[in-house]
């Protein structure tokens, strides 16, 4: 059973991966005008 369900979440794993990232651009890219904003500099 291990193999099986790791073979098939590693894709789901990757793209919700993936939306992460966008998402964190996306995060980046709106809080670049707003000096006091709490989500600039956070990495």
């Amino acid at each position: 059973y291990y193999v099986d369900t790791v073979g098939k979440n590693k894709a789901k794993i990757a793209e919700y991966i993936r939306h992460q990232l966008s998402e964190d651009k996306l995060g980046e890219q709106l809080s670049i005008p707003y000096a006091g904003s709490p989500f600039t500099g956070r990495r």
